[in-house]
Order: C-alpha cells, then sequence, then structure tokens
C-alpha cells in the first residue's frame, strides 16, 4: 500500500519526528511504500491569501505545493498525520494544509459538501501533548470526525501520547515500538 506521512513538527530532533521515523520503520518493515511530507521542511505558507480565497470557491488554487499535495494524496491509499497538539488543537502548517489543500471539487463537491477523497482507505492521527491527561482537545471531532470524514476518508484511528515533558526514556520507548508496530500492522 502506498501511504503519505504528513508531520507539522518545525525541531526534527522532536519527539514527534521520532514518532514519524518509527511510524516509516513500521510501514517499510512491512512492505508498505511510504512518501513523507515535512511541512516545515518544504517551506509550506500556511496562511490564506486574499488572492487564493478568491480562486477557492472554484478549486483553483495559486501556491503550486497545493497541486503537488494533492498529487501526493491522489497517489496514497493511507495517510498519517504526526503533530503535537498546540491550544486544544493542530499547529498552524497542518490547519493551513487542510484549509488550501482540500479544495471543493478536489475533497468534496461544492454544490451538496458529498466527499471525494474516498479512495483512501483510511487515516492514522498521533498527537503529542504536554498535558498530564487527557484534556479537551479538537483533533478527533475536527480532525479525525470532521474534516477527514467529511472528505470522504471513513476509518480513522487517533493515538495520542500524554504528559511528553515527564515521560521516561523507557515510556518513549514503548509508545514508539506502539506506533511502529501499529504501522506494521495497516491493514
Amino acid at each position: 500500500m502506498r501511504v503519505l506521512a504528513v508531520i507539522d513538527h518545525p525541531w526534527a530532533e522532536s519527539f514527534n519526528h521520532a514518532i514519524l521515523k518509527a511510524v516509516v520503520g513500521g510501514l517499510e518493515a512491512a512492505g508498505h511504500e511510504v512518501d513523507v511530507l515535512d511541512l516545515h521542511q518544504d517551506g509550506f505558507n500556511p496562511v490564506m491569501s486574499v488572492e487564493e480565497l478568491a480562486v477557492y470557491t472554484a478549486g483553483r488554487w495559486l501556491d503550486p505545493k497545493v497541486g503537488e499535495y494533492q498529487a501526493r494524496i491522489d497517489a496514497a491509499q493511507w495517510l498519517y498525520l504526526v503533530f503535537p497538539v498546540w491550544w486544544e488543537t493542530a499547529p498552524a502548517l497542518l490547519k493551513g494544509f487542510f484549509d488550501k489543500v482540500f479544495l471543493p471539487g478536489w475533497a468534496f463537491a461544492e454544490a451538496d459538501a458529498s466527499p471525494l477523497l474516498t479512495r483512501l482507505r483510511g487515516a492514522t492521527v498521533i498527537t503529542t501533548m504536554g498535558a498530564p491527561k487527557a484534556v479537551h482537545t479538537s483533533v478527533q471531532p475536527a480532525v479525525c470526525r470532521g474534516t477527514l470524514e467529511m472528505v470522504g476518508v471513513r476509518r480513522t484511528r487517533w493515538i495520542n501520547f500524554l504528559d511528553l515533558g515527564n515521560s521516561t526514556p523507557a515510556q518513549r520507548a514503548g509508545w514508539l515500538a506502539e506506533v511502529s508496530d501499529s504501522a506494521r500492522d495497516l491493514p
């Protein structure tokens, strides 16, 4: 299976990048083809300009990265999204990725909002949080059930690791093994 793994974290030495590496390792060990999209390394601009908004409803884009990203999603059968939860939601680049890339006529029908990305078999969302216990977050309702399901991704899984700052090396190693095993077992 071809998988697109998208990461939104500015620091390449972060635990989120370690998660991405473990996911890619698990996917490749299972024989999957993996395309990694690092939004920071790619220099993605998440801001929707007035000019971009003017062509949005026509399903057009001005940023050439949007067309490239759509092609990479079109080539994928599964999505992985890896990011920290900041202020209860996804960081700016991932939010802008949804705003600018998931265009009408490509991700959903303009007339009735029916989903158009139904060729994607599913998505796995992996997040980290500094909070020591589960707090309100918009990841599941907004990203999994909202954005992804709205565009046609019916099978979503959310994996969340809490209290990252106080975690031990053993806990982190266990979390990395968990995401690697989960990727290896991708249906």
